[in-house]
């Protein structure tokens, strides 16, 4: 299922791809995963998250966007394991995650800018599911498809065949 790599993606699917240029440490027992994406949007709430992980996410990534200016982690341990339970291939966000040496140990990807101890505050900002995430360079779009590796993550509107 995973015979591919990010290095090799960008040689062959030049064209069809865009390189992720946000820098992620893995901290989930898979280090290799692809899926359709989900998006949330978040400001210090990951209510909308554990709503998504809670559904069927078979062959689905999440992909969440911290937009709030206090550091909080927007995945800890339950929420990986929950995302895992319902089939997630993986979750990646330019937030922060807690529990790492738990979340290490379930066989998830787990993609994050790095630990934050701190967990988020539910009575600020709901968020919002399924919208388009803007960064630096690019925007992640529901739908799309992403592919991660220890090498890196790139983006396609459609699924790559191999």
């Amino acid at each position: 299922m995973n015979k591919f790599t990010v290095p090799d993606i960008c040689d062959e699917f030049e064209d069809k791809i865009q390189i992720g240029d946000l820098f992620l440490s893995s901290y989930g027992l898979q280090e290799k995963f692809y899926g359709k994406i989900q998006t949330a949007r978040c400001e210090h709430s990951n209510k909308v998250v554990k709503e998504i992980v809670a559904q069927n996410g078979e062959d689905m990534v999440l992909f969440i966007q911290h937009t709030g200016i206090e550091k909080c982690s927007m995945v800890g341990d339950q929420i990986a394991q929950m995302a895992y339970e319902n089939g997630w291939k993986g979750i990646i966000t330019n937030g922060y995650i807690r529990d790492a040496e738990v979340i290490k140990e379930i066989p998830i990807g787990v993609y994050a800018l790095n630990t934050y101890p701190k967990k988020t505050n539910k009575s600020i900002g709901v968020g919002e599911i399924g919208v388009n995430l803007e960064f630096d360079k690019f925007i992640v779009r529901p739908d799309e498809w992403v592919y991660v590796d220890t090498n890196g993550w790139v983006i396609s509107e459609e699924e790559l065949e191999f």
